[in-house]
């Protein structure tokens, strides 16, 4: 095979397709038409892929090429990168070449951020498994330019990522006059493996198994997300951000809200109390475990929280943005299901003092809902592309 023009990738337009508005911003300094975006970048657990990301990223993104009739192999899992000194995209190593031959065309272009997740082969296809520690978690970013059918005159060939997981974000609003501590709040029972399709830009195959857990935030008292009084949908903060989990429909999965279906149906665990701003009377948990009925001996120390479920009736699709809004306190909420009969101390675990109301010390038992009186409606999920975000209310 001769190769006489490069292969002018130090010009692709990086276009984050599906998640963004189409607006113009310089990719390098050389005339090739580039294309403009807008970036959306966020605080998150796992990072946001972007342009900046990109650029500043030491192994750059990998880069894999099939062409021919027969879709030979043509570029083998190569990385491009952006060079600061030059401002410029560049192949990492050598440069690669357009052929001349029109018998090595079509070029099939196929790109994937970050390289070092994965690698394709003729199969175009490849297997992912969330990692367990959401800090572990990465931002896929995926593209491709299929049939090119002769070099362009520029040199240069456009790619447009899209991010290829789902985005699960928490928020909290509160009952006037009413503190919310929480401590923790996690994901629990969904799938963390499936198998992305680069030629189709599809999951082709979805998890078999659900047995996956995600901490979206965990912290102490001391470092628990405080919220007063707030009427409008406050950011989890913290140890906590975005959860970055695998596309799948978890839609006949839910939790039934019984204890028995627990231990294999998905559902959102939260763990709080809550106190009223004015008296500082507890109305959930225990702002002093030397206050429960069951702890005369005082053993325990410090504050107590509930344990709770609410169902997960979802469908996490590819390049989707998911926000819950836990609604504790208001007057439409529930506070959730209670899953463990016991409190859980400020350390995040078993106290050992059955979950009782503050005010008459009557027991609640699992299921059953923290606040019975009110009519569990569940959460209100909001969904969008990646920029924007989908806030679903869980009361």
């Amino acid at each position: 095979m001769k190769n006489k023009m490069v292969l002018g990738l130090v010009a692709m337009a990086l276009v984050f397709a599906s998640c963004f508005k189409d607006e113009v911003h310089t990719v390098n300094d050389r005339d090739f038409n580039g294309i403009d975006f807008d970036i959306s970048t966020g605080k998150t657990r796992a990072i946001v892929s972007d342009l900046t990301a990109l650029q500043a990223s030491d192994e750059g993104f990998g880069v894999y090429a099939t062409n021919g009739a027969s879709f030979s192999e043509f570029i083998a899992n190569k990385a491009y990168k952006y060079d600061e000194v030059s401002g410029t995209w560049k192949w990492a190593q050598s440069n690669i070449m357009w052929p001349s031959a029109g018998t090595d065309y079509p070029i099939n272009f196929y790109a994937y951020y970050p390289l070092s997740e994965t690698s394709l082969d003729q199969t175009l296809s490849a297997d992912y498994t969330i990692a367990a520690q959401p800090g572990d978690q990465k931002d896929l970013l995926v593209a491709k330019h299929a049939a090119v059918q002769t070099r362009p005159s520029s040199g240069n060939v456009t790619l447009a990522f899209k991010h290829i997981l789902s985005k699960v974000d928490f928020k909290v609003v509160t009952g006037s006059a009413l503190i919310v501590e929480v401590q923790s709040i996690s994901v629990k029972r969904v799938g963390n493996n499936g198998t992305f399709s680069f030629a189709g830009f599809v999951w082709s195959a979805v998890p078999t198994t659900w047995n996956s857990g995600y901490d979206y935030m965990t912290a102490p008292v001391a470092g628990a997300n405080v919220f007063a009084g707030v009427t409008t949908a406050a950011a989890v903060t913290g140890s906590g951000g975005s959860l970055m989990l695998m596309p799948q429909d978890l839609s006949g999965r839910a939790w039934d809200k019984t204890e028995v279906g627990l231990a294999d149906q998905s559902y959102i665990e939260v763990v709080y109390r809550i106190f009223e701003t004015v008296s500082n009377d507890d109305v959930v948990g225990y702002t002093d475990a030397l206050t429960h009925p069951a702890n005369g001996s005082g053993a325990v120390t410090g504050p107590l929280f509930v344990k709770v479920g609410y169902a997960l009736p979802t469908n996490w699709l590819m390049g989707k943005a998911y926000t819950y809004t836990i609604h504790l306190g208001t007057l439409d909420s529930y506070g959730g299901n209670l899953i463990a009969g016991n409190f859980v101390d400020q350390n995040g675990a078993d106290s050992g003092l059955p979950v009782v109301t503050p005010d008459t010390q009557e027991p609640i038992v699992v299921p059953q809902p923290i606040f019975p009186d009110n009519k569990p409606i569940g959460f209100i999920v909001s969904v969008d592309d990646w920029g924007a975000g989908i806030d679903e209310p869980l009361k």
